[in-house]
């Protein structure tokens, strides 16, 4: 099984460290896969995606995206050209598969953060949801997104949302022996994910507030 955190911020949106010290991160926590998802932005993305393949690291970067949509935050895995902030899920939607990328909840339910606070509404347009996300303390906003996934068949993921290299690995989605970015996409459309962590502590989390205002 091949772990992956599909939820990451860098200091290209509003993450505290960078794209290298994320990926360092990553690696020495033994990860397999990450996604870089910065807010409304491909740039922390792709620049990991180029220092893995000029030096050989041995981590998967797929490409990834939070966008501030019309009705809450998605994030897209796949796609390597931004998609403009502030426009419906619907048409992310139409935008992304037209790309051939994956369209996920993130953090439904939790409205404090910009999660899609009536997700029943966009079921249709997604792949997928993120059942778990390691910062979400309000803890009912989890187990209220695992059980609209079950509910309509949806892929589960899990990613820490973390923004800082400490909080990498928190959470993890499972994949069974992929090792390709068009196979790992096909994996999430088919519901071949597993997932686990656990919720990052909260003085870690105090820690980052601290040092950082969180402006999306």
């Amino acid at each position: 099984m091949l772990r992956a955190d599909l939820h990451i911020h860098t200091n290209y949106s509003d993450g505290r460290d960078s794209v290298r010290k994320i990926l360092e991160a990553a690696i020495a926590k033994n990860l397999d896969i990450i996604a870089i998802t910065d807010h409304n932005t491909m740039q922390g993305s792709l620049e990991a995606m180029n220092i893995v393949k000029e030096e050989h690291l041995p981590i998967i970067v797929l490409p990834g995206i939070e966008i501030s949509a019309k009705e809450g935050h998605v994030l897209v895995y796949g796609i390597k050209n931004e998609v403009e902030p502030g426009i419906s899920i619907k048409e992310i939607s139409k935008i992304v598969k037209k790309r051939e990328g994956v369209l996920a909840l993130a953090h439904p339910f939790n409205f404090l953060r910009k999660g899609v606070f009536n997700p029943f509404k966009f079921v249709d347009y997604i792949d997928a949801i993120e059942v778990f996300n390691a910062k979400s303390y309000i803890g009912v906003t989890n187990i209220f997104s695992r059980c609209l996934c079950n509910k309509y068949g949806k892929t589960m993921i899990a990613g820490s949302d973390a923004h800082s290299a400490e909080m990498v690995g928190y959470g993890i989605t499972f994949f069974n022996g992929t090792r390709s970015i068009a196979q790992i996409l096909n994996d999430i459309r088919n519901g071949k994910t597993s997932i686990g962590g656990r919720r990052i502590p909260l003085l870690l989390q105090i820690k980052y507030t601290k040092s950082k205002v969180i402006k999306w």
